[in-house]
């Protein structure tokens, strides 16, 4: 439940949840310090007005552009992300010199955390990275966002590879995403002004009903 997530996780998470609010594929990142202490917090920016490039607006970037390297090593940082790192992603952490690297969810349509163990360039890097696995409360909270997300798109005319692959990984979460969609749920919680903490437990009662 929310109340047993760390701060970073839950700093994550509200990033994410700020990014579906704001129409963005909803992906949340943050960074701590050697010590635990949250020091960044961004999100997916992949249709907000500002970025000149929207398709490079992804929430590990747009945190990863803003670390102070003099005022933080990065080799002792620890990055969160709610969904394993797409390509562009993974090689901007590896070339930024992070070496933890935590993710809530995995990406079967996109996502790179492999490369750490397959790539010699990546494998010299000595990086090593933490995911609790698919029945995880994190993992299904997040892919339950992000296909929501996805069937809006699809509505509009998007293809399905992205959800077909999300059901491959986690039936689970695709499953609550249907339910939540066909109410528009998470779009009444963002028009009543929910917060994370109360999406993250509504998503996670509707898995326990599953069980």
């Amino acid at each position: 439940m929310w109340n047993d997530l760390s701060k970073n996780w839950q700093a994550a998470f509200e990033e994410a949840w700020a990014a579906f609010r704001n129409g963005c594929i909803p992906i949340g990142a943050a960074l701590s310090d050697e010590n635990g202490e949250l020091i960044l917090r961004d999100r997916n920016r992949n249709n907000d007005k500002d970025p000149v490039n929207k398709r490079t607006a992804h929430a590990e970037s747009c945190l990863l552009n803003r670390l102070d390297t003099v005022k933080f090593d990065p080799k002792k940082v620890t990055l969160y992300t709610t969904m394993e790192p797409c390509p562009m992603c993974m090689g901007t952490i590896i070339m930024s010199n992070i070496k933890h690297i935590k993710t809530a969810a995995l990406d079967p349509y996109c996502g790179m955390l492999h490369l750490l163990e397959t790539e010699p360039y990546y494998k010299s890097k000595q990086a090593e990275y933490f995911y609790d696995g698919k029945e995880d409360e994190k993992e299904i909270v997040q892919l339950a966002m992000q296909t929501y997300y996805e069937l809006r798109c699809i509505s509009l005319g998007s293809g399905t590879c992205v959800y077909d692959r999300f059901r491959e990984q986690n039936e689970k979460a695709v499953t609550i995403a249907e339910k939540l969609y066909a109410d528009k749920m998470l779009d009444r919680f963002v028009s009543e002004g929910r917060e994370m903490g109360y999406v993250y437990d509504f998503i996670l009662s509707m898995n326990d009903k599953q069980q």
